[in-house]
């Protein structure tokens, strides 16, 4: 079983995604839309409000990807060490819905985990994650990334611009 702290910051987590999710359907008021906008910002804030605190790191598990799965099955894996500025982007694209441009992932990194990044630290990694596959790059739009497989966000992150 998770620890409560996770389990909040996991609720958060999809809280984000589903408030940005909500907030872009068209037939949604001004005042809905706003209303949404507000409740994500509270949302991210808490969210960094949780990653900031020393406990609630001590129990995130250093590999996110595989929290889920038994001791077991992890033993039986080929895992390799995931860097901590990689997990930090993919946190930021899941909390973005999937997608964001390099300006959207360096302001995450310092909203979600407290960090300054170097611009050009942050693109060279994010060019090495697209070659090992972990994401992908829009086409036609410059310094957008996804996570990988799904072609319809890149499409929707790009018509928004």
């Amino acid at each position: 079983m998770a620890k409560p702290q996770a389990d909040h910051l996991a609720f958060l987590l999809e809280l984000s995604a589903n408030l940005r999710e909500f907030q872009d359907r068209r037939a949604l008021s001004e005042e809905e839309r706003g209303r949404y906008a507000r409740w994500l910002r509270h949302a991210v804030d808490l969210e960094a409000h949780l990653r900031s605190d020393p406990q609630v790191q001590a129990q995130l598990p250093a590999k996110s990807d595989y929290a889920d799965l038994p001791e077991e099955l992890l033993n039986e894996l080929s895992i390799r060490s995931v860097d901590q500025l990689e997990t930090q982007i993919v946190n930021v694209l899941r909390a973005n819905g999937g997608t964001a441009d390099l300006d959207q992932i360096l302001i995450g990194l310092y909203r979600l985990h407290n960090t300054i990044q170097k611009r050009r630290v942050v693109q060279n990694k994010l060019w090495q994650m697209v070659r090992m596959k972990r994401v992908r790059k829009a086409k036609d739009t410059r310094n957008l990334f996804a996570l990988g497989g799904n072609k319809s966000r890149l499409r929707k992150a790009k018509q928004l611009k």
